[in-house]
C-alpha cells in the first residue's frame, strides 16, 4: 500500500472522529423547569412517588439541565404561566381518570414562554401502575418530541381541552352561579341560591342541601359545592340498595370541585361513593353541569 493511500485513509478516519466530536459538542442543551404533577384523583403518597419518578427520569436525560420548581407533591390546578421563566422551558403533567372506564390519562405539557407556545401530548394507560412502570426512554422521547415542536403548538394561555383542571373563567362571587343546573344522570336538577346555599333534587325524589363557596387565588378560583347535613342512602343511586344503606351511616359528605368554563358551564370532579361489586368504595368521577335557566 502506498504512502498516499495510507495518508488518505488516516485523513478520512481523523475527519470522522472530528465530526463525531464536534457533533457532540454542539448538541442542543435545554434548561427545564419542572413543576410536577397536576391531579385531583390520586392520593398524596402516589402523587409524590410519580412526581419524584418524573423528576429523576428528566434529570437523567442528556443535555437537560433540570430545576425543581415543585411547591407540592401534587397540584390541584395548572401552574400559573406568569411564574414561568422566559429563559427556560417549563414542564408539568396533568393526570386524570377516564370517567367511563378504569383507564388513566396523562397529558404532558412543555411551555416555551419566550416564544408564547405550549405543546402537549396525551397518552392513555390501562392502569395507574402502567404509568409508573413505563420505561424512562419513553418519557425521554415524548419530552424531546415536545421540545422539538413535533406537535402543533397552542397559545400559551389557552385552556387545554384534555383536562378539566384548568383555571377556566374567573369568578368573583357565588352570586354568579344563582339559577338551576343539570347534567348528572341520576340528578333531576340542582338549584343554587344567593348566599352560597342550594339543594340537589335526585331522580328518585331525594333532596340534598348544599353549600356553595369559592376556593383558590383571585386568578383561578374553584367552585366548591358540598353536601350539607347527614347522608341518605338515596344520595347513592349508583350503589346497590344494601350497600347504600350501609354507606349512609358513616359516609363523608359528597363534594364537587368545579371550574367555571363559561357563565353556563361548570366542569370538574365529584368526590362520592362508587360501586365495587356488591359493596362500595370512595372515588371521584368527572362531572359537567350546565345552567338550565
Amino acid at each position: 500500500m502506498t504512502d498516499t493511500k495510507i495518508f488518505s485513509k488516516k485523513s478520512i478516519i481523523i475527519s470522522l472522529i472530528l465530526f463525531i466530536i464536534s457533533t457532540g459538542l454542539t448538541a442542543q442543551n435545554y434548561s427545564i423547569d419542572y413543576y410536577g404533577i397536576v391531579s385531583k384523583e390520586i392520593d398524596a403518597n402516589m402523587s409524590k412517588m410519580t412526581s419524584d419518578l418524573y423528576y429523576t427520569q428528566l434529570s437523567e436525560i442528556n443535555n437537560f439541565s433540570v430545576s425543581d420548581k415543585r411547591t407540592s407533591p401534587c397540584l390541584s390546578d395548572r401552574p400559573d404561566s406568569e411564574d414561568f421563566s422566559d429563559t427556560s422551558l417549563s414542564f408539568f403533567t396533568v393526570i386524570t381518570k377516564d370517567a367511563k372506564s378504569d383507564k388513566w390519562i396523562t397529558t404532558y405539557f412543555v411551555v416555551d414562554k419566550a416564544h408564547g407556545e405550549e405543546h402537549s401530548k396525551r397518552k392513555t394507560y390501562d392502569s395507574f401502575y402502567k404509568i409508573l412502570m413505563e420505561p424512562k426512554d419513553v418519557l425521554k422521547d415524548t419530552i424531546k418530541q415536545l421540545i422539538e415542536n413535533d406537535t402543533a403548538p397552542a397559545e400559551i394561555a389557552a385552556t387545554s381541552t384534555d383536562s378539566l383542571l384548568s383555571s377556566g373563567r374567573s369568578i368573583a362571587s357565588t352570586e354568579e352561579l344563582s339559577g338551576t343546573w343539570g347534567g348528572e344522570e341520576n340528578i333531576n336538577k340542582i338549584v343554587i341560591m344567593r348566599g352560597g346555599r342550594g339543594f340537589v333534587i335526585f331522580n328518585n325524589g331525594a333532596s340534598m342541601n348544599i353549600t356553595v363557596e369559592l376556593s383558590g387565588s383571585e386568578g383561578g378560583k374553584n367552585v366548591i359545592i358540598t353536601q350539607k347535613g347527614n347522608s341518605n342512602a338515596s344520595f347513592y343511586p349508583e350503589l346497590k340498595r344494601t350497600a347504600a344503606l350501609d354507606a349512609a351511616v358513616s359516609a363523608s359528605p359528597i363534594r364537587w370541585t368545579f371550574s367555571l368554563i363559561d357563565e353556563n358551564t361548570l366542569s370538574g370532579i365529584k368526590d362520592t361513593l362508587l360501586p365495587e361489586g356488591d359493596s362500595y368504595k370512595t372515588g371521584t368521577v368527572n362531572v359537567t353541569w350546565s345552567r338550565i335557566n
